[in-house]
């Protein structure tokens, strides 16, 4: 979901529990009367919705997309990307390490999966078991290749941690408790490498600060001096790859 805010003069002195939902030019309309003088574009699932103040009027609105017309174009485009990549399996591909595969399946009565020239291919002895093959090969190359990393990692920026636990997630890529335990989705494995370096380095600076506040990111940095592109990277393209079914 892609957002954007600002302030709308129109709003004021409404009831907070009154909203009304309509349809402009294909565009989904949520009128509410509670107290913000704010707007919000959102894009869910390839379209447009605007949430407003209750009497912002139609005139306004139109001009408001008019004006936002390139940011509400490239986000559409953007979300329709992740939407695709969010039953990557159906649409043919998986992504691994930040690689787009290709599936390619054949029936066999031994099942095995590798990868070759930018190709998974999958042995498959029942049609029906083959999206439980993929998946059960990525958690295991995700178990391996994760444990590995974040053991490298954790001795290259000296900071140790206490254990850790591959999990599987739809809002979170991992967290840290106080005592050092670290968790982690096994959807990473889906992401660059930078990307899951970064993710673990952030796991990993927690053990020493454990908020998010300036010292934890001068520290993220000073481990990741790419840092910043990692996390954009994650921002715009997370959402695809975190909802992974």
């Amino acid at each position: 979901m892609f957002s954007f805010n600002f302030t709308n003069i129109f709003s004021h002195g409404l009831k907070v529990d009154k909203k009304k939902v309509q349809k402009i030019q294909d565009i989904k309309i949520i009128r509410t009367a509670r107290r913000s003088k704010s707007i919000s574009l959102k894009i869910r699932n390839g379209e447009l919705e605007i949430s407003c103040p209750y009497n912002t009027s139609e005139i306004f609105i139109k001009n408001l997309v008019e004006r936002k017309k390139l940011w509400i174009e490239k986000n559409i485009e953007r979300s329709k990307k992740n939407h695709l990549k969010i039953d990557q399996i159906s649409n043919g591909f998986i992504t691994y390490k930040g690689l787009e595969l290709k599936l390619v399946k054949k029936k066999s009565s031994i099942e095995r999966i590798f990868v070759e020239d930018k190709k998974l291919k999958i042995f498959y002895s029942d049609e029906s078991r083959i999206r439980k093959l993929i998946i059960e090969w990525l958690k295991l190359q995700a178990n391996n290749f994760l444990r590995t990393r974040l053991l490298f990692l954790s001795k290259r920026i000296s900071i140790q941690f206490n254990s850790l636990t591959i999990k599987s997630y739809t809002a979170r890529w991992g967290s840290c408790n106080v005592r050092g335990d670290i968790f982690l989705n096994w959807k990473l494995i889906m992401l660059p490498e930078s990307v899951i370096d970064y993710v673990l380095i952030h796991e990993l600076a927690h053990i020493n600060v454990p908020n998010h506040s300036k010292k934890f990111w001068e520290l993220v940095k000073k481990k990741d001096p790419n840092y910043c592109k990692n996390q954009q990277w994650l921002k715009n393209n997370g959402s695809s790859f975190i909802l992974f079914k």
